[in-house]
Parts: structure tokens; C-alpha cells; sequence
């Protein structure tokens, strides 16, 4: 499971990193071109929005990873060792949870959307696709807060002080 995940880590961090590069050269050549040329192109500005929308989600897991999304721990500092890992636990679940439903209807609302065989206006792609990240990744979200959930219990268990936010690489 380990390998898995640092596989799936590697997967992660280098479809982000090209992706926001992408991103970035797509839209200084569409400056460019529509400056210089007069020209646009009809499909980045749908496009953008798209991938824009995959990269979120891609990146909101690497944030629970790595604990880049911000908290209100001032009760989590405040309480007993033992009584932290318990809030942390807790709302790792809660959200594990809430990113569990969105994966689920994210999932069912894209599957419905193949089935009307819906497609984008400007590149006509089938919306199954633009809507496919947000079932993913909101799983890929799970997995990573069940992780976290389980990094405390040990450390409950153990009567070791909080791990640090997202607790470096796995």
C-alpha cells in the first residue's frame, strides 16, 4: 500500500507541476496570438476552465498530503495530547466522509451526463470527461484523510505527540 502511494504521489506531483506549465504556455500564446495576430482561439477559454477545475482537485489532495489547507487548531493546541489526536481524528473522518458523497454524486451526475451523451459547447467534448475529475480526485481525497485519520490513531495509541501537518512524505 505504501508503494502504491508513493507511485500515485510521484503521478500527482508531476501531472500538477506540467499541468500548471501547460496552463501557462496555452495562455501567454493565446495573448500572443489574439494580440499580435488578431486571432483567437475559440476552445481555451472552455478548456482553461476545464483543466482549471482538474487541477484543483489534484492539488486539494496534495494539500491534505502535505497539510497545506489551512486550519483552526487553536482548540487542538489547547487540549490534552491525547484529546488533539481525537478532534484531528474526528475531523479527518468528518471529512473523509463529506469527500465520500461528493465522490458519489460526482460520479453519478457524470455518469448522467454520459448517458445524454451532453457535450461542450466550444470543443464539443463529452462533459462525462470534464466532470470525471471531481469523482476522482474527491476519492483520491478520501483515501488521503483516511491516512491522516490513521497516522493519529497510532500516534493516540502511542501517546506521541501530534505528527506535523500532513506528515512530510509518506
Amino acid at each position: 500500500m505504501k508503494n502504491l502511494m508513493k507511485i500515485i504521489n510521484h503521478i500527482e506531483e508531476g501531472v500538477l507541476a506540467l499541468g500548471l506549465l501547460a496552463l501557462a504556455l496555452m495562455a501567454f500564446g493565446e495573448v500572443v496570438t489574439r494580440y499580435l495576430f488578431n486571432h483567437s482561439f475559440t476552445w481555451f477559454e472552455e478548456f482553461s476552465r476545464y483543466f482549471c477545475v482538474f487541477l484543483t482537485f489534484l492539488g486539494a489532495s496534495l494539500g491534505v498530503k502535505y497539510g497545506l489547507h489551512f486550519s483552526m487548531d487553536y482548540l487542538v493546541t489547547r487540549v490534552s495530547l491525547r484529546n488533539g489526536h481525537l478532534m484531528r481524528i474526528a475531523g479527518c473522518l468528518i471529512s473523509a466522509v463529506f469527500f465520500s458523497m461528493v465522490a458519489w454524486y460526482g460520479w453519478q451526475h457524470a455518469l448522467r451526463l454520459k448517458k445524454f451523451g451532453t457535450t461542450s459547447a466550444a470543443m464539443g467534448l463529452p462533459m462525462f470527461w470534464a466532470y470525471l475529475p471531481i469523482a476522482v480526485f474527491s476519492a483520491i481525497l478520501v483515501i488521503r484523510f483516511l491516512i491522516q485519520a490513521w497516522r493519529h490513531a497510532a500516534a493516540y495509541q502511542a501517546n506521541l505527540p501530534l505528527p506535523p501537518p500532513g506528515g512530510g512524505r509518506e
